[in-house]
């Protein structure tokens, strides 16, 4: 048998986990079982088990490889990006509200899943961290107009780098709350809404 190329091997390690995705989000992650997977892959238990080593692995990548998706997306965003730019970027962006709806359902469990529990565990602090760094050049020029912060950093006090650390923080927990309510309200909502939801968290939000 002919060794399979690595384009290959990652277009099956594709296929897995979305098929997983696709179990998960209609039986529960607790009701989906290897057999369920290896069914709706297509492919052979040999095949899926020289990938992953159980479904618990398979949802630990799929987190994984859409995080870093979206590390991808906000390093493409250019520095000086603001909290509105962020918003109005992943509202438009098909892949982050795909993401959001799956990884919704998904977390629900975690509330009496273990393996769930853990595999998303670090979510949120990695998410914040991603969006701390891509605003804090926008924060360190906002401070220095507001309390008149040097806008070099090799310039400024201790005291004033904590100052825009707290402010970006801040800003960056505000920008997670507003998106999340509105993808939440979205998802409950009607289809019709979304764009005026959209404009009212977007409003919430500094420039």
């Amino acid at each position: 048998m002919p060794r399979l190329t690595d384009a290959t091997k990652a277009a099956r390690r594709t296929q897995i986990i979305e098929a997983a995705i696709t179990c998960f989000l209609e039986r529960g992650y607790i009701n989906t079982s290897m057999s369920d997977i290896i069914k709706a892959s297509g492919l052979s238990s040999g095949s899926i088990y020289s990938h992953f080593t159980g479904k618990e692995d398979i949802l630990t990548t799929a987190i994984n490889e859409r995080l870093n998706r979206i590390k991808e997306l906000y390093a493409a965003l250019p520095e000086g990006t603001g909290p509105q730019d962020i918003l109005e970027t992943i509202y438009t962006n098909q892949l982050v509200n795909e993401n959001f709806s799956a990884m919704l359902r998904i977390r629900l469990e975690s509330l009496h899943v273990p393996e769930i529990a853990k595999a998303t565990a670090e979510v949120i602090p990695l998410l914040q961290g991603i969006i701390v760094k891509t605003l804090t050049p926008w924060a360190a020029e906002q401070l220095s107009v507001l309390h008149e912060i040097n806008s070099d950093p090799a310039q400024r006090t201790p005291e004033q780098e904590a100052l825009i650390a707290d402010y970006t923080r801040d800003t960056a927990d505000a920008l997670m709350m507003v998106f999340q309510g509105y993808m939440i309200r979205s998802f409950l909502g009607t289809p019709e809404e979304k764009d005026r939801l959209y404009r009212v968290a977007l409003a919430l939000l500094p420039e």
